[in-house]
């Protein structure tokens, strides 16, 4: 459990420590590293996705400890939890989308999108 680095190649999750991957892939040397955390809540597994910024998933893993042994909620980012729909209403609101020249196609292309989202038309 902690901070983990994902290889490019194999996509496999490697401790932050591993100089290669087992697939061949030098981790120590590549520079677009992701950096995943990895904690148990209530003795399931859970893990993050956090990004290129090591200091960040440092950061995450201490905050998401600190809630685990105070017994707090832990919440993910709310962006996580936006619908599609909800997106694409929000990108066609946008004054400079409804500027666009193909603004028409831009809002037939996301209606027939919606149905396969999952939310619906």
């Amino acid at each position: 459990m902690g901070l983990l680095v994902e290889c490019p190649e194999c996509k496999t999750r490697n401790s932050h420590k591993v100089k290669a991957c087992k697939c061949g892939f030098a981790l120590a040397k590549f520079s677009g590293r992701v950096y995943w955390i990895d904690y148990l809540v209530e003795g399931q597994r859970r893990r993050e996705k956090i990004g290129p910024n090591k200091a960040a998933a440092e950061r995450r893993y201490r905050e998401v400890k600190s809630a685990i042994t105070e017994g707090r909620y832990i919440q993910k980012s709310p962006d996580a939890r936006t619908l599609f729909k909800d997106l694409a209403a929000w990108y066609l609101e946008l004054p400079e989308v409804k500027a666009k020249r193909s603004y028409d196609r831009d809002q037939q292309s996301l209606n027939r999108l919606l149905p396969f989202s999952g939310t619906g038309c």
